[in-house]
């Protein structure tokens, strides 16, 4: 049973990295910022995901010593998030195909497999400071593209860079609002289990 949901999450993992990774595909997500940053971002960490949950729970059993209480995954998760918020790196993952594929690998191995392994481990107090530094960050990159005086991705008009920005910033606070919502409704879960 676990066996062919395992193999079910390695070919769906592979199945939307390689549509990700298509040419027409990709040239359209790319081609503006919102899609890049708000929809292609986000589904390179989801093929982490399904390709995490496509390894047993004896390679989750090796990987542990190496990410006690989700630390080393989290960690990782949040570099690699911040590091493709910068403008100058949007502009290389465009133009150079090295930094395209290192793009691509390290969104879904360094974000969405690490999220993976190191969410349930992490547990209430390293989530928190997980989401706790990710929401302000978007916040502000979105500050920043919304009211920079000049254009910080050359390969971006500024309009798409504006709306990212107030698209960030809309993501950070109903992110916020969520998270803050999750303690109303797991309080009293928690408490019936006393």
């Amino acid at each position: 049973m676990f066996a062919n949901h395992e193999r079910v999450s390695r070919v769906a993992a592979a199945v939307v990295f390689t549509a990700l990774a298509l040419p027409p595909v990709r040239g359209w997500l790319e081609a503006d910022m919102r899609l890049h940053m708000l929809v292609q971002f986000p589904l390179l960490a989801v093929t982490g995901v399904l390709l995490a949950h496509g390894f047993g729970p004896r390679w989750r059993a090796r990987l542990a010593p190496w990410n006690r209480y989700g630390i080393t995954g989290l960690l990782c998760a949040a570099a690699v998030s911040t590091f493709w918020m910068i403008p100058k790196a949007l502009d290389d993952a465009i133009s150079e195909p090295w930094v395209e594929a290192a793009k691509f690998l390290s969104l879904s191995l360094g974000v969405g497999f690490a999220l993976a392994v190191s969410w349930r481990p992490a547990g209430m107090i390293g989530r928190g400071l997980f989401l706790g530094n990710l929401l302000p960050m978007l916040a502000v990159i979105g500050w920043l593209y919304l009211l920079a005086p000049v254009r910080l991705c050359n390969a971006y008009l500024p309009g798409q860079q504006e709306s990212t920005g107030t698209l960030l910033i809309i993501i950070a606070v109903l992110g916020c609002l969520a998270w803050l919502g999750s303690f109303f409704l797991t309080a009293p879960a928690d408490r019936a289990r006393r």
